[in-house]
């Protein structure tokens, strides 16, 4: 079963878009298909902007996607972590990568286009593929 690193904006596009290919990632971990993982970094960021953008009353769909995880990666990385993957990523991505790396993921599923998608990353130490949602979706049809 493939290991998937959802990045904050997953849950935040999951829970304001119930049928869209962010939330067909949770259904797909439903039948099995793949394993969801995250931080707690990324969660207390998709909570943040679900609560600013639609309010509490999209936290229960919120909380709803949450207990469909695997793993919540619970650690705090300091400055002289984050430090050394902005060769890379910028810093306030650096947690997310970091996790990923660390849970030895197969993908890491982002909408990030610009930080994610860049040049930059393409020669950074990782050892797991940078998908959206429908390429990753496109890659398991047989």
């Amino acid at each position: 079963m493939k290991k998937l690193f959802l990045d904050a904006n997953i849950f935040f596009a999951a829970t304001f878009s119930p049928s869209g290919g962010s939330a067909m990632l949770f259904e797909l971990a439903k039948y099995k298909r793949v394993e969801l993982l995250t931080s707690l970094y990324a969660l207390n960021e998709a909570k943040r902007n679900i609560l600013h953008k639609g309010g509490k009353i999209y936290l229960p769909r919120f909380y709803q996607l949450v207990s469909e995880l695997k793993t919540i990666d619970q650690k705090v990385y300091n400055d002289s972590d984050l430090i050394k993957w902005e060769e890379w990523i910028v810093k306030k991505d650096a947690p997310i990568l970091i996790s990923a790396q660390g849970q030895k993921v197969d993908f890491l599923i982002t909408l990030d286009k610009k930080d994610f998608k860049s040049k930059r990353i393409e020669s950074a130490p990782i050892h797991f593929i940078i998908f959206n949602p429908g390429e990753l979706i496109q890659s398991l049809k047989p």
